[in-house]
């Protein structure tokens, strides 16, 4: 009898978790293109304008962090940017709506950055300026390290640098166990992760507050997915080691860097990542938000804007660091 009800619960979880993919998958259809690279489809988004590249300033890419997808950028900066930009956003390898390629080590920034780059050739996109946010800031320093003279600068955005001490979180671990991972994602992770989603979006925005249905203008449930929660996963429990060796090579970056982050960070220590990039890459600007936490591209998306632009029409950052008071009521209330 316990049997049969413990057979009949797996099942029924199963079926809701099986059921919930295929409603988020409906509900956040893949609202861009494809771009096909070696047999991989990666997903994009263009917006702004496109004719007279020539005389218009540097095209943007954005690449987006762990745990989420391009939306969080239509979501923030986008829309500003594409009045005057050509913009890409991209799905990283594996996440949203892009494909991620079998047999290869795509928790290495590096090997995403060479995806990337293979699709922009494709797409004709000549020496943008890249943003990269959280872990997507590792791609975006991977890039600038591996084709220097395909960017007119960086931007690393609260940006996965360097590594850290002490272990990855448990349930990486355990989703990397054979057949108790599987089981661990099916019955637990899938039908149970949602609804801890809310606590993560307030973990990553604190101190700030996160804008008013967030999770939903993102998409954020397109994470809780099968191979997209393992994917995100196997990026997030090989970063460190990934960011060990990259981390020795930053000297190397010649490109306009501009790095922006905020101090009150709780998801990736300013001294520990953006701090020591600075120190690390000659001439390069280190802009500080005070009192801002880990998403400043939706806090103030004000200064993520001016850097952007400064680099894609001067081309040049301004060496040093740079200290940015909190907003005013009124400044907010002008911002939004």
């Amino acid at each position: 009898m316990i049997l049969i009800i413990v057979v009949a619960v797996l099942a029924g979880l199963f079926c809701f978790a099986f059921l919930s993919v295929k409603a988020t998958e409906r509900r956040y259809a893949r609202q861009g293109k494809f771009v096909s690279v070696h047999g991989v489809r990666l997903h994009y988004v263009e917006a702004g304008p496109v004719e007279g590249a020539g005389e218009a300033p540097a095209p943007i890419v954005l690449i987006h962090g762990a745990s989420g997808n391009l939306r969080d950028f239509e979501a923030s900066i986008l829309p500003s940017l594409a009045r005057r930009h050509r913009v890409l956003a991209f799905d990283r390898p594996g996440h949203g709506w892009s494909e991620r390629p079998n047999g290869s080590d795509m928790s290495d920034p590096s090997r995403q950055a060479t995806l990337i780059h293979e699709a922009l050739k494709e797409l004709e996109i000549e020496r943008p300026v890249m943003l990269g946010h959280s872990w997507g800031g590792a791609v975006a320093s991977a890039y600038a390290l591996a084709f220097p003279d395909a960017l007119s600068g960086l931007v690393v955005l609260a940006g996965a640098t360097h590594p850290w001490k002490g272990p990855s979180a448990w349930y990486h671990r355990v989703l990397a166990t054979p057949f108790l991972g599987t089981l661990f994602l099916w019955f637990v992770v899938i039908p149970f992760g949602r609804f801890l989603a809310p606590a993560g979006v307030s973990s990553n925005f604190a101190p700030d507050a996160a804008p008013e249905g967030y999770a939903d203008s993102i998409g954020l449930h397109l994470l809780f997915r099968p191979k997209h929660f393992r994917n995100n996963s196997t990026d997030s429990r090989g970063l460190r080691s990934h960011l060990g060796r990259q981390s020795t090579r930053y000297a190397e970056i010649a490109v306009p860097t501009i790095i922006i982050t905020g101090n009150r960070d709780q998801t990736l220590l300013a001294k520990l990542h953006s701090y020591a990039l600075h120190d690390q890459i000659p001439g390069s600007e280190l802009i500080k938000l005070e009192g801002v936490g880990h998403m400043p591209h939706h806090v103030r998306p004000d200064v993520v804007l001016e850097a952007i632009e400064r680099l894609a029409t001067e081309g040049t950052p301004r060496p040093g660091l740079h200290v940015h008071e909190p907003q005013t009521a009124a400044q907010k209330a002008a911002v939004a």
